[in-house]
Order: structure tokens, then sequence, then C-alpha cells
């Protein structure tokens, strides 16, 4: 029987030292009961390979130092059963998909019936290190096709806005080099958007949240000055802002609780915002200049 691509109709995070959560997903680790797409055949109850990716540039998100990966978190749309997902961990140099991955480490989650609607984590199975200033990539691999019974597994999205493209490959449906939901054969898939959730460590001795809704940046993009507030009562005691090397552009000491920065001046681009907070963390936005 021929395998086509079918849409089903249908956590809180360990908080780690000197930590930070990464996501391309607006809203992260929500997963909802419908969207998700995979290579299969419903009529025969499973889905074939596939292979579902994402890819985190670390200078999109102010890191500029080593990340010490220590836990990889992925939704679960629904399992018919319970079985292993196959998590593959790869730097890459150059554009993805047509750059050169090289693989850093790999580990299976077993995923049941149970974790629908739920996120699911390798824990410290895939622990390894980025080097400062690289981009890494995240596939998920399961073939279901040739397993007594079958197996069906739809990876947990979210159609909300993401940073990052969600991308998909599968032999059996033709796709042998990923493309992104929502374009080409996966056209009809826009929502398929793949809730991801990346947490790592640095050596600094300072926790930096990134995209935290406790930091809010308006307006984004920015002309001349960007303005922010913090949430839960939380106050800045300094502001620092880097272009996408890594070298700081304005530093300011905050002692007056200064809520808005003149970037008039600024190149147009992007730029990472870093806020420290009275609660002794660090919150990281991404801005760009118009």
């Amino acid at each position: 029987m021929k395998e086509i691509f079918t849409s089903l109709a249908v956590v809180i995070l360990t908080s780690v030292a000197h930590s930070q959560v990464i996501t391309q997903n607006a809203v992260s680790n929500t997963v909802s009961p419908t969207g998700s797409v995979a290579c299969g055949s419903q009529a025969n109850g499973y889905t074939a390979d596939n292979s579902y990716y994402r890819v985190f540039k670390l200078s999109d998100y102010g890191i500029n130092y080593s990340y010490n990966i220590t836990n990889i978190a992925f939704g679960v749309q629904t399992a018919n059963t319970t079985f292993p997902v196959e998590v593959n961990l790869y730097t890459l140099v150059g554009a993805f998909p047509t750059g050169t991955p090289t693989l850093l480490g790999t580990t299976n989650v077993n995923i049941a019936p149970a974790n629908a609607g739920q996120m699911v984590s390798t824990g410290t199975a895939l622990s390894q290190t980025v080097p400062a200033g690289g981009t890494f990539v995240v596939e998920l691999y399961h073939d279901g096709s040739t397993a007594n019974p079958p197996q069906s597994f739809y990876l947990g999205t979210h159609p909300g806005a993401q940073t990052g493209l969600s991308y998909l490959s599968s032999e059996t449906c033709g796709i042998d080099t990923p493309i992104a939901t929502g374009t080409g054969a996966l056209a009809g898939f826009a929502s398929a958007r793949w809730v991801m959730t990346i947490t790592g460590q640095n050596t600094l001795g300072v926790t930096e949240v990134i995209n935290s809704k406790d930091l809010q940046i308006f307006p984004n993009p920015v002309k001349d000055v960007l303005k922010f507030r913090f949430g839960n009562n939380l106050k800045s005691e300094a502001i620092d802002i880097y272009d996408m090397n890594g070298r700081a552009v304005t530093s300011i000491s905050n002692n007056k609780n200064v809520n808005e920065v003149n970037v008039s001046s600024f190149t147009k681009g992007a730029y990472i915002l870093k806020v420290k907070a009275n609660d002794g963390k660090v919150y990281v936005q991404k801005i760009l200049k118009d």
C-alpha cells in the first residue's frame, strides 16, 4: 500500500544551576491535540520512517560560549503503544540541510500512549558540548512500519509562532532531503511546528533565562528607543546589548532602574539584549534594529 503524509485529527523543567533553556516555540512545552504530520499508512496503523529536525544557532540566543547540553525535551502528540524514539544530536557546519553535520551523540527515549499531550526528555543520557559560536541540530527518528504490532508516532506540535523552521524527511514518502513543514510536499501542514526544548549549562556562574515572558520588550523591530519591563516585581540592575558576533555595543550599569535604551545609532540587523535583574539572573531576548 502506498504511504502518504497524514495529519492526526485529533512540564515542568527541573531547574539547573547556571542553566539556559532555549526553544524556537513562542509557546514552549505545550502540545496541541492536533496538527502533527508523518509519513505512514493510516489504514495499516503505522507511521513509516520519519526524521524530525530543528536547528539551533547559539548566537541567536546570545550564547557566545560553549553550551553544555544536559537535556533535550520534545512533545508527544500520540503514540499507539510503547516504543523507543531515537534522538540524535549533531553539530553543523554550513546551512541546513545542505551543510555538514557531525554526530555528537545518540540515545533512545521510550514513549507510551500515556505520554500523549506531554513532554518527554532524554535527561542526561545525551549530555554533549556544542563549541562556542556553533550550530547544532536535533533529530528525532522513528519507523513503525516493520514493528509487530505496527507502531504509530506523531511528534508534538503547537501552531504558535516559531523562530526557526521545523523540518521533516522520509525516504518512504520520497523526501530524502529534509524540507520545512508548510512547504513543498508538506505545504498543507504549516501548523506542524515541532515542540522541542533544550536545556544547557554554562561556566559563567550566572543563570541566563532566554525568551522569558518575565522580560517584555517593545517595539521589536525597533527604530529608535527600545523599551522593556519586567514582571514579577523584578527590577533591572544592568543592561548589555551585543551584536551577533558577540561584541558588546552598549553596556549600562543600571542604578536607577532604567527601562529603555536608545538604539537609533545602531546599524540595521539583529542584536542580543541581556538585562540583569535583582534576582541575580540575566534575561536574554533577541532584538531587531529596523
